[in-house]
């Protein structure tokens, strides 16, 4: 695998003590980064939107070399000041190696490019993210909008499941800076991943929404796998989980 070949991405899940209203405010990523994205798991609100507050963040950075993503991963405290406030954290160092769809996280929407991909899966604990968007939305789209805001939820309980399913959440963007949001997945297997994706299920009955109505206007899926990560997640380890 050649290092600097690709991009490469430090995810962190934080906790903290007390609710963090996101509402057209990010925190500050590190300087580093060529794309800084960090939303709050916020639930839906009285309209159907999400509420911008959670106490549970998460997100990541994109970084040209490994050394650059490595500092971060090693002392992400001296990167990410809002660290200071959290109860639990968990980061990780990934390698995307595929890539597809149109994603709004470099300030642009690009296809099929935001990021560089590894020329070989390098094998490891898989983490998959996805996102999805719409192009200039008004009034007409909030019912669709709020619509695929609870199924998206409801995947997520679907996902719960399902014993390969180590973690999961969605960090909503929107609110925030306005730019598209993640679902994160840790998978034990990749077949676990492709069968609760594409086979029987409340994410496949989703899809076959999208394509015959149509829950939002662009979307992408990027498989990472982890090479590194330190801390925990809701109180455990999920990568020595998925092994």
């Amino acid at each position: 695998m050649d290092q600097d070949s690709h991009d490469w991405i430090v995810f962190h899940r934080v906790r903290f003590h007390a609710p963090v209203d996101g509402t057209n405010s990010p925190f500050p990523g590190p300087k580093r980064a060529e794309v800084w994205r960090f939303y709050p798991a916020s639930p839906q609100g009285p309209n159907g939107m999400r509420t911008n507050v959670s106490d549970e963040w998460g997100g990541f950075g994109v970084y040209p070399s490994r050394s650059s993503a490595e500092e971060v991963f090693e002392m992400p405290g001296k990167h990410l000041a809002f660290l200071a406030d959290a109860v639990e954290e968990f980061h990780a160092l990934l390698v995307p190696y595929s890539h597809r769809g149109k994603v709004n996280w470099r300030g642009i929407v690009k296809e099929n490019e935001t990021f560089t991909t590894c020329k070989t899966d390098p094998g490891g604990p898989l983490c998959v993210l996805t996102s999805a968007g719409y192009e200039n939305p008004g009034p007409d789209d909030l019912p669709r909008i709020v619509k695929f805001i609870r199924e998206v939820d409801r995947v997520q309980d679907f996902y719960a499941t399902l014993p390969d399913n180590i973690r999961r959440a969605v960090f909503s963007g929107g609110g925030v800076d306005g730019h598209d949001g993640v679902t994160v997945s840790l998978w034990r297997t990749d077949a676990a991943m492709m069968a609760a994706a594409y086979k029987q299920g409340h994410h496949r009955d989703q899809m076959d929404y999208q394509r015959e109505v149509g829950h939002f206007d662009r979307s992408s899926f990027s498989r990472t796998r982890i090479l590194a990560s330190k801390g925990t997640w809701d109180g455990g380890d999920p990568v020595r989980e998925m092994s």
